[in-house]
């Protein structure tokens, strides 16, 4: 969550949202901004909300609206006392909006640095309390089904300090799923990104493996491990050297960083926190229970009164300055005014490495800065000073009428079907999800087996040697559509000693720590060199591994949208959809995002289905009377004029 400056973000939106007033600016993120606004109806019902909407540069972009509205619709299922409710989704001015619980209180990354700054340890019973709610709303999200009783297969993928909020009442809500993956979203991921906070994900999500709910307890554990010794698990200089702690090193059990830590809860954490999916938690119920079983055990108080009190002491200024504005009679901007300057500086110590500070929205007002709206007073209807004939009124608004609906005719309709352009946009993510996903399993499996001693002691060998090494390691392995080469580095150039399968397409030379994709056959392989040291230390040849792009999943999905689908960059194109029907619309081309196998050429081309027609069959001989009685009424004006003046005369 980032500051942000309200000159800009405020200059597109309306001051009042319809039934809702604007009060403040609580944050911006990567594709929202964040507002507090006070809602109104009948007898003087007055409600504080928050008001999410595309931000004002990505108004246009497909892919943000998207997402934003697939957020929007998700949550919107979503009814769980420990999730943060979406209430209404509108649209104004043309921007998107939705409108959401408002929590007044903090985010557990302000709870964890506000102990931090007091020198204190949360109490042991409130950081149970706050885990097992975290984990009992993620348990109904992996639970949740459609109206068709289908399964939505709800993955958080970002559960982090930052999106579990706390109330100053007491009570721990989950929030943000804005990258949450579901069966029926139409958006998936931004291309070529990983997806939620570094710090904070799973080993098969630094990997870009396919994730289940097993991942969010991984994510849980770690928020656990940090709320319960208040630093942080995964601390590393570097992306590269973080992701690689969380997929490679060792957890330190939390025993070794606070003295006296229950045996019990480091058993539940540890669990979390397995590296296999199959040995953590198979649920977040599952993790729920042995907390409340492990405070039931240790007779720790489990209530939203104890975690109240621990709010009041933390934020102490910030709750009196609540209860004074409330018994001053002020009204809720003018708290949000004098608490603004102490929200600003409030820097949390626990700030996620691997993602900017803007990578997640949430809804509680910390380290943002409000800024007061004045309400303008309605305008005043000015009345004219003469007042123009009907006839001449009624030829106007009939002509307006007329032009109008041309002129929304021409603006609105499309020549291509909106919700085939917004599902070919996120196929265009899972296409670069795709080769992501095949670039990074190449580049983890060339650097793991260029490392093996056994390798590195037999590359100055000679080619037999090395093709009996291969075939009976089983590190040399290889799945469906892999390629494993082998180069020894010669005065003369690469040459190649051994490859498995035997069979298989020959690799072409490629340098260390080089990623590409290579078209063979109308497929897409993804390969990667990692160097081999020889026993000297120095480099002595080069491990290819060639893994294939699964894109089936995206020709079955892009069949349904696009009546042709290819991708082109890469010297050969890769035809997803083959051309089919008459296809008259335009093709869209999306750019697939620069990244270690990408130069910036690459693209998806593709031509969306057609849209029906907006306008019915019965629009066009309306239009023509609305025009010929426009033109009649300019004639009876005319008419009436003349008279006037004769009379006049």
């Amino acid at each position: 969550m980032g500051d942000s400056d309200p000159s800009w973000s405020l200059s597109h939106l309306p001051e009042q949202f319809g039934r809702y007033s604007l009060l403040g600016h609580l944050a911006t993120g990567g594709m929202a901004e964040v507002y507090v606004a006070r809602q109104t109806g009948l007898q003087g019902f007055e409600k504080i909300v928050v008001i999410k909407c595309v931000r004002a540069d990505l108004e246009g972009d497909i892919e943000a609206t998207g997402f934003f509205l697939d957020e929007a619709r998700l949550v919107a299922t979503l009814e769980h006392p420990n999730i943060a409710q979406v209430y209404e989704i509108g649209l104004v001015n043309n921007s998107y909006f939705f409108v959401m619980e408002y929590v007044h209180g903090a985010d557990l990354r302000h709870v964890m640095s506000a102990a931090l700054k007091r020198n204190e340890t949360l109490p042991l019973a409130d950081a149970v309390y706050i885990a097992s709610h975290a984990c009992a709303a993620l348990h109904y999200a992996h639970e949740k089904r459609g109206l068709d009783g289908k399964p939505l297969e709800i993955i958080h993928r970002d559960v982090s300090p930052s999106n579990v909020l706390i109330s100053h009442d007491g009570a721990v809500k989950l929030c943000d799923f804005g990258i949450a993956k579901a069966q029926n979203r139409t958006s998936e991921t931004r291309r070529g990104v990983l997806k939620g906070k570094y710090s904070y994900m799973s080993p098969e999500q630094c990997r870009s493996r396919p994730l289940d709910r097993r991942s969010d307890i991984f994510s849980m554990g770690i928020v656990l491990y940090e709320l319960t010794t208040l630093t942080r698990l995964f601390n590393k200089d570097g992306d590269f050297e973080l992701l690689r702690a969380i997929v490679d090193g060792p957890v330190e059990p939390p025993s070794r960083r606070v003295p006296d830590y229950p045996a019990e809860l480091e058993q539940i954490v540890m669990r979390a926190l397995e590296k296999d999916p199959a040995n953590r938690y198979q649920t977040a119920q599952e993790m729920q229970l042995d907390l409340e079983s492990f405070a039931r055990e240790r007779k720790m108080p489990q209530s939203s009164v104890n975690v109240a009190a621990l709010m009041g002491r933390l934020f102490e200024k910030k709750v009196e300055a609540w209860l004074r504005a409330q018994t001053d009679g002020k009204r809720f901007e003018d708290y949000l005014r004098d608490t603004a300057d102490a929200q600003s500086s409030d820097a949390p110590a626990f700030m996620p490495l691997g993602s900017d500070s803007t990578s997640g929205v949430t809804t509680s007002a910390a380290k943002t800065r409000s800024a007061e709206i004045a309400v303008k007073p309605p305008l005043q209807t000015q009345k004219t000073s003469k007042a123009s004939p009907l006839w001449l009124v009624g030829a106007v608004l009939a002509a307006l009428a007329g032009a109008g609906s041309i002129v929304a005719e021409r603006t609105l309709q499309p020549d291509r079907h909106p919700e085939a352009v917004a599902a070919i946009s996120a196929e265009a993510d899972k296409v670069a999800s795709a080769f992501d996903e095949a670039a990074n399993s190449a580049h983890i499996k060339s650097d793991g087996i260029a490392a093996t001693p056994i390798l590195r002691a037999a590359i100055a060998t000679d080619a037999a040697t090395m093709k009996d090494l291969v075939t009976n390691e089983y590190a040399f392995s290889t799945n469906t559509g892999e390629t494993i080469e082998i180069f020894q580095l010669r005065a003369s150039g690469p040459v190649s000693l051994a490859r498995e399968p035997a069979s298989a397409r020959p690799l072409a030379p490629l340098k260390a720590g080089e990623t590409r994709i290579e078209i063979a056959d109308q497929h897409a392989h993804a390969v990667s060199g990692a160097p081999i040291a020889g026993t000297n230390g120095k480099v002595a040849g080069v491990l290819g591994v060639s893994v294939l792009v699964d894109l089936s999943a995206v020709d079955r999905s892009l069949a349904g949208h696009a009546t042709s689908a290819r991708v082109e960059g890469f010297g050969e194109p890769i035809v997803l959809v083959p051309p089919r029907g008459n296809g008259d619309s335009d093709p869209i081309t999306i750019a697939l995002p620069t990244t270690d196998w990408n130069t910036g050429q690459a693209r998806l081309i593709a031509i969306p289905l057609e849209a029906a027609p907006l306008s019915p069959a019965w629009i066009e001989p309306v239009r023509y009377a609305l025009f010929g009685g426009a033109g009649l009424l300019l004639v009876a004006y005319a008419f009436a004029r003349s008279r006037a003046r004769s009379s006049t005369s």
